[in-house]
Order: structure tokens, then C-alpha cells, then sequence
């Protein structure tokens, strides 16, 4: 397949620091480098993710955030455009959840929460991390979701992760399990999306931002649109590829990047 297919987006989060920008650029190298050695679109952006989910500076794996009873509780998707979906919810004491995502794709169940997910990772023989390691620091204290996007020229794929917010009771969920809410994926494009979980869940903002690019209108103007959608005081932020082009932004600094 011609490299010149690729096009490969990755964010830390709305919020994220604008100088934190190498985060989101290691995770768009990693994920050229395995679109380059022939795998797949979405194992590509799920390892996107756990670079990211490896990075303490964003809001996801070591750097998530804690809930209101000092737990640390993360939330994982991914999704591509062959029909493959994927989730974890509230999963406690694992490294990389988008990992456990990923492997529920293979699998009758597409969404586990709670104990459920973490019995499915340790059987699986995933990482474990303290949550009392992962206590999340200063850098992150106002960063979302992160999140990749990638197009191979034929396939689409999307990934996200989060530690959720910060003091949240336990057990909260927002939008990156969601098929539809958080991200989408199908033959027009993918979508990743990152902010205020409650708002982008109650907008279906991934899938709805889809169908605007389904129905033909380019990124950038999709982009422009959903933010409108929300208040001022709601954080949102996009990535969208389709097979033209591609579009990133948010109402809030976000650190991204963009690599072809």
C-alpha cells in the first residue's frame, strides 16, 4: 500500500497544554511506524493510544485523573470502518485499557465495565498499575479524553482513553465507551472526540459528525459546526479524517498533531 495514503491524527485531550504537542506526535510516529510494518488501522491506533495512556502529562492510563473516593477509574474504546468495536468501562488497576478495548472487538461482548473489565484484562495477562501510582499530576489537571484517528487508504479507525473527571463519584461514565458519542468510525471517516462526557454522550457528537461527512460536507467545515454546538463553559474537542482530509480543534487549548 502507498505510504502516501496515510494520514494519522492524534490528541492529548481538550485542555491539554498546546506545548505538550511532542506527546501527540510520538503517538502519530508509533502509528506510522506499525501502518508501515503492515498492521492493521486499528491495532495501529489503539497502539497510538497507549503511547499516550503512557504519558503522565494527559488525563488517560498513568496520568489518569482520581474520583471523589480516590479510585482511579479509566474508560476505553476503539472502533474501525470493517464494523470492529470494542469498550472497557470504570476499569480499575491496568496500565493501558484501550488494550482491553481492543481485544473485546475479537469477542461477543463489545462493552465491559467495572470488575468485569478488570477480570477480562487480567485474564487477557494485561499490565497491572496501582491506582495509587496513577494518582495523576499537575500537568493533566485540566486535560480530557486523548485520542487518535487514522485512515490507511482504505480503512478507518478511531481510539480513545480516559481517566474520566476529576472527582467524579466512582462509577461515573462518560462518552468514550459510547459507540456513537465519543467516537465513530465507518467508510466516509472516523471521528475521536474529547471534552465534557455528560454534553458530547447527550449530542451523539461522534456519530452525528459523521453523517454530516457522510452526507459530503469536508472536515474542517464539520468541525467548525459541532463546535457550535456546545455552551462556552463545555470543553469539546475533534479529530476527523475522511479520505480528502482531515480537521482538528477544540474550544479549549489541545495538544495535537497531524502526520501523512
Amino acid at each position: 500500500m502507498a505510504e502516501t495514503y496515510f494520514k494519522v491524527l492524534a490528541h492529548g485531550g481538550a485542555g491539554s497544554d498546546n506545548a505538550f504537542k511532542d506527546g501527540p506526535e510520538t503517538a502519530c510516529l508509533k502509528i506510522l511506524n506499525q501502518l508501515k510494518q503492515g498492521k492493521s488501522v486499528l491495532d495501529s491506533a489503539c497502539l497510538g493510544v497507549v503511547s499516550l495512556e503512557d504519558d503522565g502529562r494527559f488525563n488517560a492510563g498513568v496520568g489518569s485523573r482520581t474520583r471523589a473516593n480516590g479510585a482511579v477509574q479509566m474508560d476505553a474504546s476503539c472502533m474501525d470502518s470493517a464494523g470492529g468495536f470494542g469498550a472497557v468501562a470504570a476499569m480499575e488497576g491496568f496500565k493501558n485499557p484501550v488494550l482491553a478495548a481492543r481485544l473485546l472487538v475479537e469477542r461477543n461482548e463489545k462493552l465491559l465495565a467495572g470488575s468485569g473489565a478488570e477480570d477480562f484484562a487480567r485474564e487477557q495477562g494485561l499490565e497491572v498499575f496501582p491506582g495509587s501510582v496513577s494518582a495523576g499530576g499537575a500537568d493533566n489537571a485540566g486535560t480530557d479524553t486523548v485520542g487518535c484517528v487514522v485512515f490507511d487508504g482504505k480503512t478507518f479507525a478511531s481510539a480513545l482513553s480516559t481517566g474520566g473527571t476529576g472527582g467524579s463519584p466512582a462509577g461515573r461514565v462518560g462518552d468514550v465507551p459510547l459507540i456513537g458519542c465519543g467516537l465513530y468510525a465507518g467508510p466516509y471517516g472516523a471521528v475521536a472526540a474529547t471534552g465534557k462526557g455528560e454534553a458530547i454522550a447527550l449530542n451523539m457528537t461522534a456519530f452525528r459528525a459523521y453523517q454530516m461527512m457522510e452526507e459530503g460536507m469536508g472536515p474542517q467545515f464539520v468541525l467548525e459546526e459541532v463546535l457550535d454546538w456546545f455552551e462556552e463553559d463545555e470543553d469539546i474537542g475533534l479529530l476527523l479524517v475522511n479520505r480528502k482530509s482531515y480537521a482538528a480543534g477544540s474550544n479549549r487549548s489541545m495538544a495535537w498533531a497531524v502526520m501523512e
